[in-house]
């Protein structure tokens, strides 16, 4: 069975499957990379992480060293174990299809909390950032200078993006044109308190 690594228990794991590396370096690896457009990176995350996985015995204390005069560091590395566990949850996730529970489908969920002109405010500005991205993206997949991003997780990145900009362009305009009618705002229910009505 599969350990349930978080993604950036991923990330580690596959980090030090490339070498060891002590707890900043994989830090600055991984914003050298761009990783922070796949996976939260935060320092008290990354540590925590590292000590997790050295729990699971996935990782392990290879080593200390010093750079200069900075304090002596931990450098960790993979195990056997961690190797067999990140194949095994890497396959496990591209084969299997689950509910990530993304913030915006939430907000989608309740746009009728907004009125029409701020929802569709709120789309068009949605779309202002989402064509910044694809634009920043595909610079640098046409320059070939994406730091750490492989060519299929790029290319998976700006699909989903481009496909996300043309949904939100189509939902404004239906918006925008009545096509899609607003709902009502819900009345307030009533509840029968000796006999009387009383609105919550």
């Amino acid at each position: 069975m599969a350990h349930q690594l978080t993604s950036l228990g991923i990330s580690v794991l596959a980090l030090l499957r490339e070498r060891p590396m002590h707890g900043y370096e994989m830090l600055q690896t991984l914003s050298d990379r761009q990783a922070d457009r796949i996976v939260r990176v935060r320092p008290g995350s990354l540590y925590h992480t590292v000590e997790r996985l050295t729990g699971q015995r996935l990782i392990r204390r290879a080593a200390r060293g010093r750079d200069g005069n900075r304090p002596e560091r931990v450098v960790y590395e993979i195990t056997d174990a961690g190797v067999e566990a990140l194949a095994e949850r890497v396959r496990e996730l591209v084969a299997t299809p689950v509910n990530e529970y993304p913030q915006f489908t939430v907000a989608l969920a309740e746009i009728d909390n907004l009125d029409p002109d701020s929802a569709v405010h709120a789309l068009d500005s949605r779309v202002v950032a989402l064509e910044a991205g694809v634009a920043e993206m595909t610079a640098q997949r046409n320059a070939g200078i994406a730091p750490g991003l492989s060519p299929i997780v790029l290319e998976y990145l700006l699909a989903i993006t481009q496909a996300e900009v043309t949904w939100l362009r189509q939902c404004a305009t239906s918006l925008r044109s009545g096509r899609w009618s607003w709902p009502a705002t819900a009345r307030p229910e009533t509840v029968t308190d000796s006999g009387s009505e009383v609105q919550t």
